[in-house]
């Protein structure tokens, strides 16, 4: 008996070592070097690097991916125009931001749990100057004196379940949020806004218009018309949504803003309740996840092919603009005008069983959904224990030692009671 307890516990640290992770990991924040022409990252492991840095969804591209090294660095430097980096020019601030997102993986041929994955963005600011000459002459000049009113900052927030929400970056599909754009001024009643030409993307192309360059909506069940409760606020709620197989939805919009005429109103754009399944593709197919809502019976649908007959146009706008390498063409500024971007992110998760991820999000425990919502469950996943015959035959003869033991302490004590009370008489 006293032989099968060292091989019960050599066969239990067998099994623990095959379950121990990769014995690296990052150490600190990586070092991101933005470039004139390329983006660099750098970041140290606290072994010996022996994986790949690449750039996410390009694993089999060579030139966007960097193996090991020898050393303790993983490193990957990006041009501008190669592997899908991503410049988004801004209007406020001035400049133009590129961005990325680069995997660090520790094994040679599989993504463990201590890989990580880093949203890398650079912005570049253009800087404007102006040089001046002043002439003196004798006769009198007249002096102009202005005054440069800031312009509003505006930005895009994804808020969980109304206006008055937290924001968030993680939600499941078919949970309510709101989306809310919110432009601050330094003047009152000096600026009114308009949000428009909104597109979504999962990162890697696939780009989706949502809000015509009039401010409209396209899609009910993405997303409906926005509603202005102030000059310079506006907003909707929605409903989670997701492209199928990837859980990440970046959002781009535009934010128009003109000067308020004295004692007027803000223009509001004039659009039309928008129908379902109606958002437009903009340069891949739309590979959004389908929502379980019936579109409207009296309207007809036809069939067209994107390579010879362009998208019909949205009701209450233009007709979407052509196909682009990432983003759509947007809004020309006219005058009196100015046009910000201002983007979003979100990653949406599909619902399964777990109650705590229920809690978590605040959704209901019952399992309903939103109305014209899909919800997908996914059978929670099950662990299973392999376990050799030796080791559960050790394992039993051990649970039956254990048992003997304390029958025998258990007999031990009643026998010395009995004897104790004897003597006592």
């Amino acid at each position: 008996m006293a032989r099968l307890v060292p091989l019960f516990v050599l066969a239990l640290l067998n099994s623990l070592v095959l379950s121990i992770p990769v014995d690296n990991e990052v150490v600190g924040e990586p070092e991101i070097e933005c470039g004139p022409t390329s983006i660099t990252i750098n970041a140290n492991a606290r072994n010996e690097f022996t994986g790949h840095v690449y750039v996410k969804g390009l694993y089999n591209d060579a030139t966007c991916r960097n193996d090991a090294t020898g050393s303790q660095i993983a490193t990957i430097s990006l041009p501008f125009d190669t592997c899908n980096v991503q410049r988004t020019r801004s209007l406020n601030p001035r400049g133009i931001f590129v961005s990325t997102t680069v995997v660090i993986s520790f094994h040679p041929q599989f993504v463990t749990k201590v890989d990580r994955a880093y949203r890398i963005q650079c912005f570049y600011m253009e800087s404007d100057k102006t040089v001046s000459q002043d002439i003196a002459v004798s006769d009198l000049t007249t002096g102009f004196a202005t005054v440069a009113v800031p312009m509003p900052i505006c930005r895009y927030d994804i808020l969980e379940g109304g206006p008055n929400g937290e924001p968030i970056n993680f939600a499941l599909v078919g949970q309510q949020v709101y989306h809310k754009w919110t432009c601050e001024s330094e003047t009152v009643d000096t600026f009114c806004m308009v949000v428009h030409s909104c597109t979504v993307d999962d990162g890697n192309g696939d780009t989706i218009q949502i809000l015509n360059d009039e401010g409209c909506a396209l899609d009910k069940f993405v997303l409906n018309n926005l509603e202005y409760p102030a000059d310079l606020i506006a907003g909707q709620e929605a409903h989670v949504y997701k492209y199928a197989d990837r859980e990440q939805l970046f959002y781009q919009c535009q934010i128009s803003i003109t000067i308020k005429e004295p004692n007027g109103e803000c223009a509001r754009p004039e659009c039309a309740e928008p129908t379902g399944f109606n958002a437009v593709s903009v340069n891949g197919a739309n590979g959004l996840t389908e929502l379980n809502a019936e579109p409207e019976p009296e309207l007809e649908t036809t069939t067209t092919t994107t390579t010879t007959t362009a998208p019909p146009p949205a009701r209450g706008g233009r007709r979407p603009a052509g196909r682009g390498k990432r983003e759509i063409k947007k809004r020309e500024a006219v005058a009196g005008e100015a046009i910000l971007d201002v983007r979003a992110e979100l990653a949406a998760l599909e619902v399964n069983g777990d109650n705590n991820l229920r809690a978590l999000l605040h959704l209901a425990e019952d399992g309903s959904s939103p109305k014209g919502f899909v919800v997908q469950k996914l059978t929670a996943p099950t662990v299973d224990y392999c376990v050799s015959p030796f080791s559960f035959v050790g394992l039993l003869s051990v649970t039956f030692f254990l048992l003997l033991s304390l029958l025998t302490l258990i007999t031990v004590n009643l026998r010395a009671g009995t004897s104790a009370k004897k003597c006592t008489n």
